[in-house]
Parts: C-alpha cells; structure tokens; sequence
C-alpha cells in the first residue's frame, strides 16, 4: 500500500483556524441530528518493528530482523457525541502464544473536531515480540515451530496528529469514519497536517538476538530507542458516493519529519540523543454503507517511520484493520452543552 503514497512537501507556516461555523453545502453532505453515536469495532492490527543491518556482509538475511507484536484481533466500543469520539480496544486471547510468546497491548484514542479540522490523539502499547525470521538463523525451528520472543520488549506511542481540510464546504472526511456525516455527492479535498508523537523501544536485553549480534558490531548491546518527531505533511482526500448509501474514501498523506533519537546501550556504549531528517506517512481507506439509524464501516490505516544510525535501520510499522456497526440514538442535548454550542470555541470545531 505504500507503493501508492504520492509525498507533497508542503510546509504549514501557520494553522489559523477560522472562528465562522461552516454549515457546508446540504446538496454535498449532511450532518445527522441524532448526535449519539455508539458503535462496536472489530479490528486486525499489525505492529512490526524490522530491524537491518549494513555494517557486515549478510548473503543469507541472517541479520535481518522482522519483530511483530502478537495482538492482532482487537475488539472494542467507540463513542461519539456531536464532534468528539472516545475509543477504547482490547486483545483477544492469542490462539499461538505457545509458538509466538504473549503481547499485552493497550490502546486508547480522543478525537475532536468537524470537517474543517480534526485533533486526532492516540496512546498504543505492545510488550512482547516474537521474530519473524528466526529460521534464517535457528535450525531448531524447523522442528520446533517456536520463533524467538523477546517477553521484555516494550514499544510505546504518544501521539497528535492535527488535519486540515481545504474544502470543508463539500468534503466530509469525517462521513468515511464516524457516523455522524453523510457525504451525499463524491468530492476531494487537499488535506494538510501537522504531527508530533513519542516513541519509546526498550528492553531488558540487546535488540539483537545472541546467534546474531556479531554482524551489528559495536552496537550488539543496543537495548534502548526513544524518538520524539515533528512533522509537516500534506496529502489529498477523495470521497467517492454511489446510490447515497454506499461510499468510499482514500486518503494519502506524507512529508519530511524532524526527529530527535535517544539510544541507550546496556555497556552504556555511545549513549547519545541525535537529531535527524526523515520521511513518514500515512495511508487510510474506507467502504461502507450509510443508512439514517445505523451503518456499516469497513476501513484501514497505516502509517510508518524509519530510524537509522550507522548503517542500522529501524522501521517501525503500524498498519489496522476495522469492521465497525454503528448505531445512532436521538437523545436531548443536555443543558450544559447547549451553552458550550453557543461558544466560539464550539465554532471553531
């Protein structure tokens, strides 16, 4: 899917955000007046951590190595009330722990705004791996069936991400995700953001495993990567409407990211913060179909970011899967957040 990504830099000198309520054109989309949202979600997620190496000749991929979280089937509520959503997932017990090892996973995401701009939030946690390659390197495997796991390996995300719609007069991007916009006739929109996260990768042992840390040299006993990023990014967003109730959106964001890395090493060998200039990016897709009480969502994310450092490379990919039923609730809008709607803050979102 990363084929597909067309990288625009594009550089946001300043984000101001309009204090006029845009009502948008009703011919285009519509917004339900049912504000209560509550939607359940099932969702494939898959977090890879590749780690690789240049320093020594490796014909065989030895070196090579392909760490993934076992968490993959995530079930969990979302809930959305006119322009904020709350969502909270949880792992479904792993059928392969024996081969794999465990993963205790979190996740918890906040998202405020409209169709003009959106304020994404997330905090996500893997600890244990297990390393996909391990029969390039582990004859034993081929009787076994075990991967090597790494139990103490702990990856952590931190991370906001602000998008800004061109064209929220036509253009819902919300309608593709949440259930509160109907997108009515098909429209685009170029689409700027602006993002800043944390990383944290550390273990209670080296990253590399023992039959193999020979060909990472004086960085053998890396154990340690935390990452703070700010990007500037710019992208489109299309959303395709046929017969009203079925639609489809695709949206492709990159651009240059600013990144400053710590790296620890348990020799305490070179522990240094640097700072570096990379690319990142993120993909989305959705399909679904929109009816007045209920809908039907099947979409996908995916997003990336690479770290090197002499001739070492760590890419960190996320990439989900979701299949969401949703439901809409008439409810009376409580006294409290019928003032907070006459606000200028509430104009702004």
């Amino acid at each position: 899917m990363r084929r597909l990504f067309l990288i625009l830099l594009f550089f946001i000198i300043a984000c101001v955000v309009s204090a006029q309520k845009m009502e948008g054109d009703t011919t285009y989309y519509r917004k339900y007046n049912n504000k209560l949202i509550i939607s359940y979600f099932q969702s494939y997620k898959s977090f890879g951590i590749d780690m690789s190496q240049k320093l020594k000749p490796d014909t065989l991929g030895q070196s090579t190595i392909v760490n993934i979280a076992e968490a993959n089937l995530v079930s969990g509520f979302e809930i959305t009330y006119d322009k904020i959503s709350v969502s909270i997932g949880f792992k479904s017990p792993s059928t392969l722990s024996d081969k794999k090892g465990n993963t205790s996973y979190k996740n918890f995401a906040l998202n405020i705004g409209g169709n003009k701009w959106i304020l994404e939030n997330s905090y996500r946690s893997y600890m244990g791996f297990y390393n996909k390659n391990t029969v390039a390197y582990d004859t034993s495997f081929y009787s076994t069936g075990i991967f090597d796991q790494f139990p103490s390996l702990k990856a952590e995300a931190y991370k906001t991400k602000f998008l800004l719609f061109k064209n929220p007069e036509l253009f819902s991007f919300r309608s593709g995700y949440t259930g509160n916009y109907q997108q009515i006739k098909s429209a685009f929109s170029w689409v700027y953001s602006a993002n800043i996260y944390y990383n944290k990768l550390n273990s209670d042992s080296s990253f590399f495993p023992f039959q193999i840390r020979t060909y990472y040299d004086n960085h053998r006993n890396m154990n340690g990567l935390n990452v703070f990023a700010f990007s500037i990014c710019a992208g489109g967003s299309l959303n395709i409407v046929i017969w009203k109730a079925l639609f489809a959106n695709l949206t492709l964001i990159g651009g240059p990211e600013q990144q400053w890395r710590t790296y620890r090493y348990l020799d305490n060998y070179n522990n240094s913060t640097l700072s570096y200039l990379s690319l990142t990016g993120d993909a989305r897709g959705s399909l679904g179909l929109n009816f007045k009480k209920w809908y039907i969502l099947i979409n996908g994310t995916t997003d990336f970011s690479f770290y090197s450092i002499s001739k070492i490379t760590f890419n960190s990919k996320y990439n989900s899967g979701n299949f969401t039923l949703g439901f809409r609730f008439g409810v009376k809008t409580p006294k409290f957040y019928s003032k907070f709607q006459k606000t200028k803050l509430y104009n702004k979102l």
